[in-house]
């Protein structure tokens, strides 16, 4: 029991304890009090405090930790977000990388593609020049404008690769050029550095492409005077009876350069791409042109006797001269003076060089493709067989032996072992001298 008195004269307060026969009287003063009466409401508070921090201390640790872990489990997140945008600029940079490499690769497979394209027309270009009509380069010449250039083959330098505008990686600024095979100038593409490489490749990707277009544009070109030619011996041998189709240039086997090795079809003819379409198309007529160039030498197109000799009696049929009766005419005969020399009409060998009954002193030449030629009546003979001969070459000179009224030359052409009348030559060659002569 707890009892409190106040005594107003001493200004004291009395608190007494009793619990059953057990007291206890306090004595305090009136500011102690005073002072114990202040703090009772903090106490309360305390109190109050405590009790409900024991009351809901499992609460709250459990929202803090709620919130910690929602925290750790934002700061993780948006660790693995930064990690993932790591690897996806990783990823697109080694992209971007591969990306670049890749370009950069066929670039230079591009740019090699174009060179190997311009060494071929740059040889295509040099081997034309050797069939090229000589009618047509003039007319070629007259009407191209003075401001265009005509095809010319680049030159090489010295690596043995040609070199012309834009086949350089030309990735710097200031980058100049050369003309191309065409002959035309390229402007040099100033390639700034502050373009994107993007752009810069861009661009040299168009420029090759120019140089494509221009390499088709000038195999077409190339292929115009070949084509000419060949048309011209077709037309030409034709009215001989003689196909061109037959005629293959023969080349001794001891004047023949050692070369060899496995056969490997060149890239740039075989991707089926355009212009290995149009390069084949240049390359076949170029290759038939020359092969008629080569052959014609053999073929015997030329007139044996010098200047523009008579004909006394042409071939076919005719009134033999000593029976009087009809006969064949084997040749042609032509008329000059007596020891005029004879020569060779085609290139060949001799096979046959003495006398030959009605023949006389006669010389038989074989020039390959089944073609041979026979000179009759010779008063002498100047080669034996087995002698490879030249066009003009003297074989012998005019006479009269064997079965001949006076002297003249019996000259005869034949086709597998078959005489043809030798006037139909001599014409086509007189047709071809313009076409074929450089």
């Amino acid at each position: 029991m707890v009892s409190r008195q106040s005594s107003v004269g001493a200004r004291r307060l009395r608190l007494t304890f009793a619990y059953g026969a057990f007291s206890r009287s306090l004595a305090l003063s009136r500011g102690v009090a005073v002072a114990l009466l202040g703090l009772l409401p903090f106490v309360a508070v305390l109190y109050l405090v405590a009790t409900c921090y024991f009351v809901f201390h499992d609460d709250l640790l459990q929202t803090l930790t709620r919130h910690q872990v929602e925290m750790q489990y934002a700061y993780e997140d948006r660790i693995a977000a930064l990690r993932n945008q790591l690897e996806t600029a990783s990823e697109q940079a080694r992209a971007d990388q591969t990306d670049f490499t890749a370009q950069v690769g066929a670039l230079a497979a591009r740019q090699d593609q174009v060179e190997s394209r311009t060494a071929l027309v740059a040889a295509l270009a040099e081997r034309i020049e050797s069939v090229r009509p000589s009618d047509a380069k003039a007319n070629e010449s007259a009407a191209v404008p003075q401001s265009e250039a005509p095809i010319v083959a680049p030159s090489a330098p010295a690596d043995g690769k040609p070199h012309p505008t834009g086949f350089d990686l030309q990735l710097r600024s200031g980058a100049s050029g050369s003309s191309n095979p065409g002959g035309s100038t390229m402007s040099p593409i100033d390639f700034d550095t502050d373009l994107p490489f993007a752009t810069r490749i861009r661009l040299l990707i168009n420029r090759y492409d120019r140089v494509d277009r221009q390499d088709l544009a000038i195999l077409a070109d190339l292929q115009r005077p070949a084509n000419l030619l060949v048309a011209r011996i077709r037309t030409a041998l034709a009215a001989t009876g003689l196909s061109v189709d037959r005629l293959r240039a023969s080349e001794p086997s001891q004047t023949r350069v050692g070369m060899g090795g496995p056969f490997v079809p060149l890239p740039i003819l075989s991707d089926g791409s355009s212009f290995a379409a149009a390069a084949n198309q240049a390359e076949t007529a170029i290759a038939t042109a020359e092969r008629l160039r080569r052959v014609l030498p053999h073929v015997p197109l030329q007139i044996p006797l010098p200047g523009d000799p008579g004909i006394s009696s042409e071939f076919g049929p005719r009134i033999d001269p000593f029976l009087g009766t009809p006969a064949l005419h084997t040749g042609v005969d032509l008329v000059d003076g007596y020891g005029a020399p004879v020569r060779a009409t085609a290139a060949g060998r001799v096979v046959n060089a003495g006398f030959d009954g009605g023949y006389g002193d006669m010389v038989e030449v074989d020039h390959g493709n089944g073609l041979s030629t026979r000179y009759a009546h010779l008063s002498s003979i100047d080669v034996v067989p087995g002698q490879s001969v030249s066009p003009g070459t003297v074989l012998g000179h005019i006479g009269a032996t064997g079965r001949a009224t006076g002297p003249h030359l019996h000259y005869e052409v034949r086709i597998d072992g078959q005489p043809v009348d030798p006037i139909r030559f001599m014409r086509a060659g007189a047709e071809l001298v313009a076409a074929v002569d450089p």
